[in-house]
């Protein structure tokens, strides 16, 4: 997939790019270096981050973005994954909204790859544009100052991207949600799925709201961890964390 995303990626002209490499045991490193040098990028600071163990933080993921942010240079961060083809035009005209808080683009599900959820997602993105309804994505722009003054702990339960908007609306940071083509070039995890319904318990997410997103999604594992979530007692306590 790199060598799909990889162009995406240098056509947004960062300043900067890290790569953060999570105990990779086969060619990423190669293919990266392989790209960089091909395109003649030295204008742009290449920065690979090498993890070699599993950190002990509660959530990896979050252990990886928060380091990749630290590294950062740029006054603006952008935070995005290896799967996804960026709509880089887009993403490079509004990325400087991250300046006054927290900026977030759409992804959509590939139409050749999920095209029942790529339908869904656009249905979702126009009604909610329509009913003046500001909707989340995982690629991220936000100014690091920003972050640092709220960042991500080794506790979280909750991934980077529900904690982080969480973190910014607690500090009253300004938001903007940016209709993009951002596209993901691999379907959802399903074994992954089970998590997705025990965060939205945990963050008060109402039940017909999660029930209706599993149906409509062909989801039913998302309901089954809501509601596996909802009457287990340690689940409740962690839930205190967030009121």
């Amino acid at each position: 997939m790199l060598k799909c995303t990889l162009p995406s990626i240098y056509q947004m002209r960062p300043k900067e790019v890290i790569f953060v490499l999570d105990r990779c045991i086969d060619s990423t490193e190669e293919i990266i270096r392989g790209f960089w040098k091909t395109r003649g990028s030295s204008k742009v600071k290449l920065v690979l981050l090498k993890v070699k163990e599993k950190s002990r933080w509660r959530k990896h993921l979050n252990f990886l973005y928060d380091l990749g942010i630290r590294h950062a240079t740029s006054e603006v961060v952008l935070l995005s994954q290896a799967d996804i083809l960026h709509d880089y035009t887009t993403i490079r005209n509004n990325i400087h909204w991250g300046l006054h808080g927290m900026v977030s683009f759409a992804v959509l599900e590939h139409p050749h790859i999920s095209p029942w959820n790529h339908f869904i997602t656009k249905v979702l993105q126009t009604l909610g544009g329509f009913f003046g309804i500001h909707r989340f994505s995982g690629i991220i722009g936000m100014q690091k100052a920003h972050y640092l003054s709220c960042p991500l702990t080794s506790d979280d339960p909750l991934n980077f991207d529900t904690k982080l908007k969480i973190n910014f609306e607690r500090k009253g940071f300004s938001y903007k949600f940016i209709k993009a083509r951002n596209f993901h070039l691999r379907p959802w995890v399903r074994s992954k799925l089970w998590g997705v319904g025990v965060a939205r318990y945990m963050i008060r997410r109402p039940f017909w709201k999660v029930l209706l997103f599993s149906i409509v999604r062909l989801t039913p594992q998302v309901i089954a961890g809501y509601l596996h979530a909802r009457y287990l007692n340690n689940t409740n306590q962690g839930v205190e964390e967030f009121k």
